[in-house]
Parts: C-alpha cells; sequence; structure tokens
C-alpha cells in the first residue's frame, strides 16, 4: 500500500534539481526509478515479473532440446529405431546434434522481421507451432534423414522463441529491473538443460539401459514431454498475456498502449509513471524512424522488398560501424564458446566417465 501511495505522490509532486529548476521527462522517469531498485524492484513488479517467468518458458523449451538429445542419442531404442549405422558414424551424430543450432540461427534471424509484422505475442504463438510440428517430426521418425528434417525445424521455432522471450520480456519490463527480466531468458535455458539431463537418466532405465531391446518409450518421453510446456506458452500467449506496448506504438495503437502500460504497472493511465515510460517509448520509435530515412533515404517506401532490404542493412551496421562492432562480437563470441564447451552436445554421464577414465 506504501508503495501506491509514493506512486501517487509522484503524480502530483513535480521534482526539481539541485538548483531548483525543474527536471526533464527523462530525469524524472530515472529518479522515479531509482526508489526501488534491485530484488525489492523486482517484488514491488509483481506483475510484471511473473508475466517474464511465464514467457521464461521459451528459454526452457530451447535449453530441453539441447540437453535432451545428447541423452537419447546413447538409448540403445533410438540408435534401433532410427539406423544404428547411421548414428555410430561421427559425422552423422554430430550433424544431428548441430543441426538444431542450425535451424535456430535461421529462425532467430527471420523472427526479427515476423516480430515486427506479426508482433511479439504472434510470433512466439508460430514459433510455438513450428516447434511442435518438429517435435511430432522426430516422435515418428524411422531414419536418421527424418530425425534431421524433425531438428531442423525445431531448431527454427525454439530459435525464434530465443530471439522474441528476451524481446518481449525487455519491452514490458521498466527500465529498474529490466535486465533481470531478460536474464530470465538465460536462467530457464540452463534450468531446462538440468531437467533433461535427469530426465534422460531417468527413462534410460525403462527396459534396461543398454539393453538391446530397450523400449521405446526411453527415448520418447523426453522427445514428447517438452510438447507440454510448448502448449502451455502458446496457449498462454494467445489468451492471456498483453501485447508489448512498443509494438501497439509502432502499429499507431497509442491509446492501447497506454492502456496496457497502466495495467502492467497497475496504476491509472494518466499516473506519471505510465505517461513518461510512454512518452520514452514514442521517442525512442520516432528517434528510429528519423534515422532510418537519415542512413537509408532510398528504403523508406514502405515495399516488402525495401523493408527486407533495410533490415539487412541494419544487420550489416552492426558489422561496419565500428561504434556497433564490438558490442556485436562480444555477444557473438560469448556464445561461441559457451557453444564451444560441448556440454550441450555430449551426454553428461558420458562426459563425467570420458574424464575419470
Amino acid at each position: 500500500m506504501s508503495s501506491d501511495n509514493e506512486k501517487e505522490e509522484h503524480a502530483h509532486v513535480a521534482p526539481t534539481g539541485a538548483d531548483g529548476t525543474p527536471l526533464n521527462l527523462y530525469e524524472r522517469r530515472l529518479l522515479i526509478a531509482s526508489h526501488e531498485t534491485g530484488f525489492t524492484a523486482l517484488f514491488t513488479n509483481r506483475h510484471v515479473f511473473s508475466i517474464a517467468v511465464f514467457a521464461s518458458l521459451g528459454g526452457l523449451i530451447y535449453g530441453f532440446n539441447q540437453g535432451m538429445f545428447g541423452q537419447i542419442l546413447n538409448m540403445a531404442s533410438f540408435s534401433r529405431t532410427v539406423n544404428p549405422n547411421s548414428i555410430s558414424n561421427p559425422t552423422s551424430r554430430g550433424l544431428l546434434t548441430s543441426i538444431l543450432e542450425l535451424g535456430a540461427w535461421v529462425g532467430s534471424l527471420a523472427n526479427g522481421y515476423l516480430a515486427d509484422k506479426l508482433g511479439r505475442k504472434l510470433s512466439v504463438v508460430l514459433a510455438v507451432v513450428i516447434f511442435i510440428i518438429g517435435v511430432i517430426v522426430q516422435a515418428t521418425a524411422h531414419n536418421a534423414n527424418q530425425i534431421l528434417g524433425g531438428r531442423f525445424v525445431t531448431g527454427l521455432g525454439v530459435g525464434s522463441l530465443s530471439m522474441i522471450v528476451p524481446l518481449y520480456n525487455a519491452e514490458l519490463a521498466p527500465a529498474e529491473v529490466r535486465g533481470a527480466l531478460v536474464a530470465l531468458q538465460q536462467l530457464a535455458i540452463t534450468f531446462g538443460i538440468m531437467i533433461a539431463y535427469f530426465i534422460g537418466y531417468g527413462t534410460n532405465f525403462i527396459g534396461g539401459a543398454g539393453n538391446p531391446n530397450q523400449s521405446n518409450a526411453a527415448w520418447l518421453i523426453p522427445v514428447c514431454i517438452q510438447l507440454i510446456p510448448a502448449l502451455i506458452l502458446g496457449t498462454g500467449f494467445l489468451t492471456i498475456l498483453p501485447q508489448s506496448p512498443r509494438y501497439l506504438v509502432q502499429i499507431n495503437k497509442e491509446d492501447e498502449a497506454l492502456e496496457v502500460l497502466s495495467k502492467l504497472r497497475r496504476v491509472p493511465k494518466t499516473n506519471e509513471i505510465v505517461v513518461l515510460e510512454f512518452l520514452e517509448i514514442k521517442a525512442q520509435h520516432m528517434f528510429e524512424i528519423e534515422t532510418d530515412r537519415e542512413m537509408f533515404p532510398h528504403l523508406m517506401d514502405g515495399s516488402f522488398s525495401s523493408s527486407f532490404k533495410l533490415r539487412l542493412a541494419k544487420y550489416k551496421s552492426l558489422f561496419v560501424d565500428k561504434s556497433l562492432r564490438p558490442r556485436t562480437f562480444i555477444g557473438i563470441f560469448i556464445m561461441v564458446f559457451q557453444q564451444w564447451t560441448g556440454m550441450y552436445k555430449q551426454p553428461l554421464p558420458m562426459l563425467l566417465l570420458s574424464v575419470w577414465f
């Protein structure tokens, strides 16, 4: 209750700086945010925090998929169903695991365009549908080619989710907790990997671990169980979760954006917190449009071809622009070195045994 009273005070008292002059909108927003930071801010923004936790199911699905396949790859029932000769080949084994990341790379790139075209919510639902199709293909596979196709399609889905979920969380979160809520994605990924190890370890005993006649349930359960969080995620985004205020501003639905911000912050639309945040979003959107017009005036006619070329030009600027290049490479190589550790591809029990002996 005291938090609500404090917010109301900010709505009626115009803050001033040390010299007594009124603060501008950006400075006033920072002043309001500075009162609640860290864990206190997370608990104060419980509604947004709960939405972010739910949305991070996308990261859990991605992590589970990475950890799960390394477990079933060495199960006798999986090798028997998919063709033992192809699985025993090191090249085929490497391709079976790495093709998920190839699909994820394509999915994350494509979703940059889809997130702006369809909106954040529909992009998540589309990614979930693609993911489910990939899982079904894998569950009904009888050879390595079908697994390859299913893994690639699954990668398209989880790659899209790996891009859209942090974006969605960032756009719903207030500035004081934005970093923490975006980081939930990585936490969810590692949690999914951990769950995959435990489930794979347990199901490996169905029909006898290493038994040539091991039950197919040993590998089908880890593959199919990931449909549960995927369906929950897709249903939630389709029916319950709000649209991104930033996306609503982009498509000129400003009244609806204000309404969403009001519900997210649990204060009236006229509250200074909501008004300032809305103005920040709108100003950022206008700045991006003006920047595009200045840098790429020949690509601003609104056609599909120009929009596609504009997006490619922006991707190119990440590597060409000297101010953006260091940050781009830091992000890329953190992920590269993480994948090079190999622990998402090698079953954990086999990895430990190989190190121990």
